[in-house]
């Protein structure tokens, strides 16, 4: 569809035609009123002026002199008739006789009535009345001024409902024009973004009208698809060599049982082998699909009110076994009880993960620590070691997915433990922070405000 016809056929362009139309039309309804009433306003003030004038023939014709009051009316008109760039027609007759004024002598008429001039064809409206028996008077006046005001009027009512319309229609065409011009943008990020381009982004600003806003949410929602994609391909990626790893292991295996196993004993060992391998297979699975799960919010629905200080009491009972095997010096720190709503098992899954993190990554004889509490308002959680840490630039990545500082995997792990603990705290709402413990690695798990009130 060529773009002129796009102008046109956008519900834009449609809405401000239809209230152009009724503008139009509303300001056609005013000037309809605002013309009957300036009509009936100047015929009312011609008609109070016309009485005057009939009352100042009458008065001067009943309060003359005797044998005066015929020629005193009569001075009356002929004054009137002398004022400058006057319009006014009278009469003054006695029987068929005329007496004064500008009109020629007529069948006497009574009351108010329009006539027409055969001479001028000018109409006149005027008031007829006796003045006495046998004396007919009659004071009009011309409608030709009032008809050129009137279609002087009607002519600029017509140009400016004229002038309206018009710019109504231009600014129908400038509204739908801006329209077209916001969704061919959005069109062509879509169009780019389907063709690949993930990191198109629509114009918007930060503060502007519904389209900005609309602008602003699909954008998040693109940098989060962004993420999502990348998160994937990443995981994608580190599926592909961590399990290569593992897989050659098994293969390797199953080679030395076909070509070197000769005795029970050596199929056993090497079965015994390759079955620790599926199992470390299965283990990078099941930890694979429970983030994939929490990720999912399949577990938001079980929330309730948990404390966190029965959570790590209860990590604590789990784990003072492991640490004193570990050569550890473990300390528990939990005060009065702290409130958030949450998944109690997934929280202690996070803790549990947090501690075998700290046990893998610390030497013999390294505090390490589990903490709950309050700060600023907010329930928070701390797991905190004294062992080497990690560096700043890597913080961000380790809770990716089968991310490992020791690139070489030579060290026994998946890569899952803190993006397993990642997931737990985006689920619950909470924001997973790592800093420098000095020496050592403290993480922080803040909840949410209204975690508090539960």
């Amino acid at each position: 569809m060529s773009y002129p016809r796009r102008l046109f056929r956008t519900d834009s362009f449609r809405h401000a035609i239809l209230y152009g139309g009724l503008f139009g039309l509303s300001m056609a309804v005013l000037i309809g009123i605002t013309y009957v009433m300036l009509n009936q306003s100047f015929k009312a003030n011609l008609m109070r002026e016309i009485d005057d004038d009939l009352t100042s023939m009458r008065t001067a014709y009943l309060t003359a002199k005797p044998g005066k009051a015929l020629h005193e009316a009569a001075e009356i008109v002929e004054d009137r008739l002398l004022a400058p760039d006057a319009d006014d027609v009278f009469l003054l007759q006695r029987g068929r006789v005329r007496v004064a004024g500008n009109l020629p002598s007529m069948a006497p008429r009574l009351g108010v009535f329009a006539m027409t001039v055969p001479a001028s064809r000018h109409t006149i409206l005027g008031r007829g009345a006796q003045l006495a028996p046998g004396v007919y008077a009659f004071v009009g006046r011309d409608l030709q001024q009032l008809k050129d005001t009137e279609t002087r009027l009607l002519r600029a009512f017509g140009v400016v409902l004229l002038v309206s319309l018009v710019l109504a229609s231009l600014f129908a065409l400038l509204l739908s024009r801006s329209f077209v011009r916001r969704i061919d943008t959005v069109t062509q990020t879509c169009r780019g973004i389907m063709a690949g381009q993930m990191s198109r982004r629509i114009p918007a600003a930060e503060h502007g009208d519904e389209f900005n806003r609309l602008g602003l949410a699909i954008n998040e929602m693109l940098d989060r698809i962004q993420a999502l994609m990348e998160s994937l391909r990443q995981v994608s990626t580190d599926i592909a060599h961590d399990m290569r790893t593992p897989l050659t292991h098994l293969r390797h295996r199953l080679d030395r049982i076909r070509g070197e196993a000769q005795t029970q004993d050596e199929y056993a060992a090497a079965v015994d082998g390759a079955t620790a391998e599926c199992d470390k297979l299965l283990a990078i699975f099941t930890a694979l699909l429970r983030i994939a799960q929490i990720e999912a919010g399949a577990r938001r629905s079980e929330f309730r009110a948990v404390d966190l200080a029965h959570v790590i009491k209860s990590a604590h009972d789990i784990y003072a076994p492991v640490m004193e095997d570990a050569v550890r010096d473990f300390k528990v720190e939990a005060g009065a009880a702290v409130a958030v709503c949450g998944d109690e098992q997934l929280l202690l899954q996070l803790v549990s993960n947090l501690l075998n993190n700290a046990i893998a990554h610390t030497p013999d004889r390294t505090d390490i620590a589990v903490m709950s509490g309050m700060e600023n308002g907010r329930p928070v959680l701390i797991v905190a070691d004294r062992g080497p840490g990690i560096p700043v630039p890597d913080r961000t990545k380790v809770i990716r997915r089968f991310y490992r500082l020791e690139q070489s995997r030579t060290q026994p792990g998946s890569g899952l433990g803190l993006a397993l603990v990642a997931a737990v705290v985006e689920l619950h709402g909470a924001e997973l922070e790592l800093l420098d413990n000095n020496p050592g690695l403290r993480v922080v798990v803040r909840f949410p405000v209204s975690s508090a009130s539960v």
